[in-house]
């Protein structure tokens, strides 16, 4: 996915795509059918490649608890609602866009009445942020609300990676100088025994290179059995 642009049509091409299936989860719902879903890390990925890291936020206007009641057993059940803004700021320009809906989370049997809200409020959060991406564009989950689209999908094969990992490239936690050193000797000499490892194709051509009288051991004259 290309880096984010300043260019507002180019940004308006980007919200019009379609997801590709490696966007995409599935989970369980009622009547043994399947819903599909775009995870929060994922929505967040992409708003940041379509708009810029620095050109959007997310706000929770308000929470409403439905419910938080606890039962015999001393656990907890609840339900929360959040009412969640997404601003994107327009290019050259003090102005924001924005989006409103509204997200839902709840929690069954906590041990606690905190815990409870805690997990309700963070599923409520994620489940708005989304609701309110949707009316951006296709590329930002709106896609998802399509039965044409969700039915065609389907046939679409996805990579066999849904993330590209390249370890070199990991932020990694600072370390000393010589445990840095060792980590370095150790990484090259993991390197070098794959490059030096001897192939297939290295044991076929070292074959080929033998001729007919390479195969075959000469008997000297003075060896050979007379009758």
């Amino acid at each position: 996915m290309a880096a984010e642009s300043d260019d507002p049509e180019m940004v308006g091409e980007r919200l019009d795509q379609m997801l590709g299936p490696e966007y995409i989860s599935y989970r369980k719902g009622p009547g043994g059918q399947r819903f599909a879903y775009m995870e929060g890390h994922e929505l967040i990925s992409m708003m940041n490649a379509t708009f810029g890291w620095h050109r959007w936020t997310s706000k929770a206007m308000s929470f409403d608890t439905d419910y938080a009641e606890v039962g015999n057993g001393g656990k907890w059940s609840a339900g929360v609602a959040a009412t969640v803004r997404l601003s994107v700021q327009v290019k050259g320009s003090a102005k924001e866009v924005f989006h409103e809906d509204i997200g839902y989370g709840t929690m069954d049997n906590a041990p606690s009445r905190g815990q409870a809200m805690e997990k309700c409020r963070k599923e409520a959060m994620t489940d708005g942020i989304k609701r309110a991406a949707r009316q951006f564009g296709n590329v930002t989950g709106g896609c998802l609300y399509n039965k044409d689209y969700l039915e065609k999908i389907k046939t679409v094969k996805g990579p066999a990676d849904r993330i590209e990992f390249n370890e070199d490239a990991l932020c990694r936690k600072p370390v000393n100088k010589r445990k840095r050193f060792l980590m370095e000797q150790e990484r090259k000499q993991r390197a070098m025994a794959v490059r030096t490892a001897p192939t297939l194709q290295d044991y076929m051509a070292s074959d080929d290179d033998l001729d007919d009288e390479d195969m075959f051991a000469t008997i000297p004259d003075s060896e050979e059995l007379s009758l």
